[in-house]
């Protein structure tokens, strides 16, 4: 960086992905806190610690030369897993330099700060670091692959909360099993190793995708499984409502009724004038589908109370899905048929039961269909915590 790019910074001053340090290097709490910023920078989209730079923007400069060699050092012994930075000094004056230590967004998440036998977990809010709240820690968790929420326990849950018939057509199809010949032990041994149902110090319960996929009505322990479809009058937001509907079940269930019930209101805009009627625009039932699956399949269902919103106007569909693209996901790569499973459970069963065929194959077509209808593309967007899916109205 050159000392022009760097007053920039610090006339902007502080924000999500820029720190300011006095060097206080010796101190240990000094220590501790550069080990914090490193680790809520890498939990998040990474950033940039300045060390000379007061809280105020004032340039105090580094007190010697061994602040890279300290660096590194606090990076591999209190950041862990351990980070290797990039780090550069600019000289500001004759005898003032500043060190910029840039952080890359972390793949492996999620990083924390050793003290001893604790561990503390931080992440960026604004321009500020902050201990990551238990629902934060497990969505960095499930970011890194190395947990999945799909498969956690839902509290509260017994084996009583499965549905015995979709269990046993599951069984009889894909494992050649009929579970009314076995006992109850045994099929609970199988919904085990099957990751339906998982063994805790306090007993065995239900994990999220094993209520989704073969729960009794899933939505009393997962409410976030709810799928809201609004029908607007118009573009835009307002109170005149056309349809409103909460609509519930498994996510076989949760697929079909949600894809009929947007077919019955597209149907419903069809509209007379004199002695024609005309269409409302249509859309392909494997593309209504295929954006529905989608949604259900590789939405964050660890953000509690936040349901898929279905959104539609006279020009458009909204789909709005909780959660942010997963690692090394972006839109561009969505569009050539990139995809991450953020729910590999969820993304198994449903194609045990032939819901998606391809992994990755679901956006491309769903382009290349619209496209065929002389469509707008499209608009494919990260918008707060969610991800919409807009599919504009044909000619």
């Amino acid at each position: 960086m050159t000392k022009l790019e760097i007053l920039e910074i610090i006339q902007n001053g502080e924000n999500s992905g820029v720190e300011f340090k006095r060097d206080e290097r010796g101190n240990r709490a000094f220590n501790e806190d550069f080990a914090k910023e490193v680790t809520a920078f890498s939990n998040l989209k990474g950033g940039k610690i300045i060390i000379g730079i007061e809280d105020d923007g004032a340039i105090s400069g580094l007190v010697d030369s061994n602040c890279e060699e300290w660096v590194m050092n606090i990076c591999r012994t209190l950041v862990r897993p351990g980070v290797i930075p990039y780090y550069e000094e600019v000289q500001i004056d004759k005898i003032k330099r500043v060190a910029v230590v840039h952080i890359d967004m972390g793949f492996s998440k999620a990083y924390y700060v050793e003290r001893g036998e604790r561990r503390s977990y931080y992440i960026r809010v604004g321009s500020t670091s902050r201990e990551a709240t238990r629902e934060e820690l497990s969505r960095l968790f499930q970011e890194s692959g190395a947990y999945h929420y799909d498969v956690a326990p839902v509290p509260q849950t017994t084996f009583e909360d499965l549905d015995k018939d979709k269990l046993g057509e599951f069984f009889k199809q894909m494992k050649f099993v009929d579970i009314q010949n076995i006992s109850k032990d045994d099929l609970i041994y199988k919904l085990i190793n099957a990751d339906i149902i998982k063994t805790m110090d306090y007993g065995k319960a239900v994990t999220v995708g094993g209520l989704l996929i073969f729960g009794k009505n899933p939505e009393r322990h997962l409410p976030q499984s709810t799928v809201t479809f609004v029908h607007f009058k118009g573009n835009h937001i307002t109170g005149d409502l056309l349809d409103r509907k909460d609509i519930t079940g498994i996510l076989p269930e949760l697929i079909e009724k949600t894809v009929h019930v947007i077919k019955l209101n597209l149907e419903q805009a069809s509209t007379i004038r004199g002695l024609k009627r005309i269409e409302a625009a249509k859309f392909p039932d494997e593309v209504l589908r295929e954006v529905v699956t989608n949604a259900v399949a590789h939405r964050d269902y660890s953000i509690y109370g936040a349901n898929i919103r279905i959104f539609m106007f006279d020009d458009r569909i909204e789909f709005r899905s909780p959660g942010k693209l997963p690692n090394t996901v972006t839109i561009e790569k969505m569009k050539e048929g990139y995809s991450v499973a953020r729910n590999p459970f969820i993304v198994k069963y449903l194609q045990n039961l032939r819901f998606i065929d391809k992994i990755g194959s679901g956006i491309p077509m769903i382009l290349q269909k619209m496209k065929m209808l002389e469509a707008p593309e499209p608009l494919l967007k990260e918008e707060g915590e969610e991800f919409v899916l807009t599919l504009f109205t044909g000619k």
